[in-house]
């Protein structure tokens, strides 16, 4: 029977009777073609995934950008808000020495008086 006239129908067609030869080894093919059925079908399953990633893969590219979008503005976001603590501290400084001006000048209104506020007129 030649090959041609008879081809297989499936990719799953069983070879284990064609391999028997007189008892001998027949374990072993049987177990070597299980294992490249096994193959086949992880294969074709696998073939069949990647069918599915790549119908989603407009879907997936896009998540993707949005993911990065995300970070990008989260930085710019952190970046505005360290700015605007930036400049409140300038404003706090500023109004910091602008009550250490005042302190001085309380000072010489009455200079012999001791405020208990003051650090370094406090007693130790």
């Amino acid at each position: 029977m030649s090959l041609l006239s008879n081809p297989p129908s499936s990719p799953s067609h069983d070879f284990s009777g064609s391999l028997q030869e007189d008892g001998k080894g027949f374990s072993n093919n049987s177990t070597n073609v299980q294992n490249a059925e096994r193959k086949h079908q992880l294969q074709s399953y696998l073939m069949d995934l990647d069918g599915i990633d790549l119908a989603e893969d407009d879907e997936d590219r896009m998540f993707a950008q949005l993911s990065v979008d995300t970070v990008y503005a989260s930085y710019a976001a952190a970046q505005n808000r360290v700015r605007q603590y930036t400049q409140l501290l300038v404003l706090l400084k500023r109004e910091e020495e602008l009550w250490a001006q005042r302190v001085e000048k309380a000072r010489y209104v009455l200079p012999e008086y001791k405020s208990r506020w003051m650090p370094d007129c406090q007693e130790s």
